[in-house]
């Protein structure tokens, strides 16, 4: 992929956008190895990984092409930002579970109902993720909650959301596969151990005083406890990378997708999007006239230019990133935003907000 595969919208070739993205800066593998020390972090960690894995997907979808951030991180922003992400999928997750038991509750139909959930469920994950990204998008939890405009973007272009579902689940099976690989190794170090004190305790338990019984029960235990520790560890030095990589990928196709949408000319989160207004429904982004990019440094890109400028600034004040040097000849203040223009100072904003400086 060079520079010019990864600009504007395309309907294809999401895996192969999102890994440029993520291995366009050297030292990328440093932020996934950072969040995987902060998933031993409960709760925070994980809300930290996820608000740090939706900002990045946050500036792509705007059309920023660049690299997760790797200095200058707000960590605190990035709690933040996945707290308000978690927050959208319990909302969602609780949702879709009481229409999931009612349907379960139906007489006669409730097991082939139920059946047929679980098939939808995993195309209404992504449904979910993408209602994340408008979340945060517009830094407010109830733009993720509009079913409607969420919906009306997930089946704007559905064959481009079951190729990004496509990835999940090719990506989710190969680490499965691993983890069962690296797990079976485990039991199978251990199955000795097991098959000996098993057919010990079958023959003389009967005879065996309750105490010797529960030595060698323990003795047992320990010896699946010696094989299994290392498998966990494996697993966690392996598996949690992979997992973190994974997510990003996804999100960040999604993002990629969600780039026919035109970010920039979002008004309110309650307005319409653009191709619902301009009335029709092959609309992209990429059919749009170039806009002249804005001089400020993007948020989460290491001296990456932002692509698209922002729209006009939300009413209250939000501390601004900091910019770097303009290059000579260059005014430094900001290019006024093209149109189309939100409607007012309520739609999302590229800067706005954001945990990265």
């Amino acid at each position: 992929m060079n520079d010019a595969d990864l600009e504007g919208f395309r309907p294809d070739h999401y895996f192969s956008r999102a890994w440029a993205l993520l291995t366009r800066d050297r030292g990328w593998i440093k932020p996934v190895l950072v969040m995987s020390a902060a998933a031993l972090v409960p709760v925070v960690g994980m809300l930290g990984i996820l608000g740090y894995i939706v900002e990045w997907a946050r500036l792509t979808a705007w059309g920023v092409n660049s690299s997760p951030k790797q200095r200058n991180v707000q960590v605190g922003g990035c709690i933040a930002s996945g707290a308000r992400a978690f927050v959208v999928m319990l909302v969602w997750g609780i949702c879709w579970g009481v229409v999931g038991g009612l349907l379960v509750m139906v007489p006669l139909l409730g097991g082939l109902l139920s059946f047929a959930w679980t098939i939808v469920n995993l195309f209404v994950s992504l449904v979910i993720m993408i209602a994340v990204l408008r979340a945060t998008i517009y830094q407010k939890i109830v733009a993720g909650l509009r079913v409607t405009r969420v919906w009306r973007m997930a089946t704007h272009d559905l064959g481009g959301v079951m190729r990004v579902f496509g990835l999940q689940v090719a990506g989710g099976a190969l680490i499965a596969l691993a983890a069962a690989v690296v797990t079976l190794v485990a039991l199978m170090s251990a199955l000795p151990s097991l098959v000996y004190y098993s057919s010990y305790l079958y023959d003389y338990g009967s005879v065996m005083a309750e105490s010797l019984q529960a030595s060698i029960a323990l003795e047992l235990l320990a010896s699946l406890l010696g094989a299994a520790l290392p498998a966990l560890l494996v697993l966690y030095v392996l598996g949690t990378p992979a997992t973190i990589v994974l997510a990003m990928l996804v999100y960040t196709a999604l993002a990629l997708w969600m780039r026919q949408f035109d970010v920039p000319s979002w008004g309110r989160e309650e307005d319409p999007l653009p191709f619902e207004t301009r009335g029709s429904s092959d609309w992209a982004a990429d059919t749009l006239p170039p806009v002249v990019p804005p001089t400020a440094d993007a948020p989460a890109a290491d001296d990456a230019p932002a692509e698209r400028p922002a729209p006009a600034p939300a009413d209250e004040p939000s501390p601004a990133p900091d910019a770097e040097e303009a290059p000579a000849g260059q005014d430094e203040s900001p290019v006024a935003p093209a149109d189309p223009e939100p409607p007012s100072g309520d739609g999302p904003s590229e800067t706005q907000d954001t945990p990265f400086e």
